[in-house]
């Protein structure tokens, strides 16, 4: 299958989904880890330029330890608005992954940049399968059938589990690709007064307590018409 895990900004994927992606990655599936943000404003020192540089290639390390390919749109971060011009990069992206699972943020999480990459995921959903949309620079991929598995939020707030992934087995993959946000780290403590490691194994030990194993990721998949509901797709 095609996997595609679609983030806001640099290290949501990580936290959120990471575990999953690296089962997934481990089954023979083609993984695609998707940033929307070049995460540039992210920091209260770093110039937003020299800052996306950095966060790309923190990036492109994380997915290099799963062998997935790495897709960065580029949209200023703090800047996600579901508006025609946003959501024409997000259906060429979803064409040119051309998934059959979609991970990505849940509509209700704390920051305006997730939910809207939210809803640009649900609003470019069936255009990535019409072949007809003007202006489009990737070719119009399968039209239905592709599974949305909206990720848990920042600290589980709202957010009421429908699955859970035990991501025991690759906790340590998930925590490498974590580390390789190393300006992540520094920003974190400094804007939220948190440990980015800390604050993902609270999270996935907090899941796992719930899903009946040491670490889990938890999920929801969207249920609406067109979408395969019969399976799961779930590692």
């Amino acid at each position: 299958m095609n996997i595609l895990a679609l983030g806001a900004h640099p290290d949501d994927i990580e936290i959120l989904c990471a575990g999953t992606l690296a089962l997934y990655a481990q089954q023979g599936h083609r993984v695609t880890m998707a940033v929307f943000t070049c995460g540039d404003m992210g920091d209260l020192a770093v110039p937003p330029a020299e800052l996306a540089r950095v966060r790309r290639s923190e990036s492109e390390a994380s997915a290099a330890i799963l062998g997935a390919r790495l897709l960065w749109p580029a949209v200023m971060d703090e800047h996600v608005f579901p508006n025609e011009t946003q959501r024409r990069i997000m259906i060429d992206l979803l064409r040119e992954a051309d998934p059959d699972v979609i991970l990505t943020h849940s509509p209700a999480d704390y920051h305006p940049d997730h939910r809207y990459v939210s809803q640009l995921v649900f609003d470019a959903y069936f255009q990535k399968g019409l072949p007809h949309i003007p202006h489009q620079q990737q070719p119009a991929c399968r039209f239905a059938g592709t599974q949305i598995y909206y990720m848990d939020t920042i600290a589980g707030i709202g957010f009421t589990p429908t699955e859970y992934v035990d991501i025991t087995p690759v906790a340590e993959i998930k925590r490498r690709m974590l580390r390789c946000h190393e300006s992540q780290f520094r920003a974190v403590s400094e804007l939220a007064q948190r440990d980015l490691e800390q604050l993902a194994d609270i999270q996935s030990r907090f899941r796992g307590l719930a899903g009946g194993c040491a670490h889990a990721e938890a999920f929801t998949r969207l249920e609406t018409w067109q979408r395969g509901l019969s399976r799961r797709l779930l590692p």
